[in-house]
């Protein structure tokens, strides 16, 4: 157990749920992925623009998926390197099909792969809403407070406290 610089007291970090989740995460906000698909209002920056990128939850498939990964994609060096590498598992035309060899000159080199549920969890955009259809914005309503697990620990006497889950 790692101990701190004062007094020699141990650090503590929470764990719970069936993923072993430490406590005190950032609430799950509906993605964008989620809100292009419903018509729902984009989350934005500061400035006013959509943002980007969505915040990814580990979260688990519910079928096998093929997906393509475009070669040299992964660093910014690695295309400088190129003759390094195995030749790709196959190009994706314009129309985005699937070909283990190149058709055309704007063929993409591409990984093919598939996840599959029993992977355990990946890295995806939170595509829940509310049950009236709106996104979520934080973690409750109006009405009601959401958590995925509501949970305290006194480590001064050892005794836990748990409150089920509210939504």
């Amino acid at each position: 157990m790692a101990e701190s610089g004062t007094g020699g007291r141990p650090r503590i970090a929470v764990f719970s749920g069936p993923t072993a989740t430490i406590q005190n995460s950032e609430p799950l906000v509906t993605s964008n992925k989620a809100r292009e698909k419903y018509g729902l209002p984009l989350r934005t920056n500061p400035g006013g623009t959509p943002m980007r990128f969505d915040v990814l939850r580990a979260q688990r498939l519910a079928a096998p998926v093929t997906v393509y990964i475009e070669q040299f994609s992964a660093h910014p060096l690695e295309r400088d390197a190129a003759e390094l590498y195995a030749q790709p598992d196959g190009y994706l035309d314009s129309t985005g099909v699937f070909h283990k060899e190149r058709t055309g000159p704007s063929d993409r080199p591409v990984y093919e792969v598939t996840l599959k549920p029993e992977d355990g969890l990946y890295p995806l955009p939170y595509m829940a809403r509310q049950a009236n259809g709106q996104a979520w914005e934080m973690d409750g309503t109006e009405k009601t407070y959401r958590r995925t697990f509501a949970g305290y620990r006194s480590f001064r006497t050892g005794r836990v406290y748990l409150k089920r889950s509210i939504a």
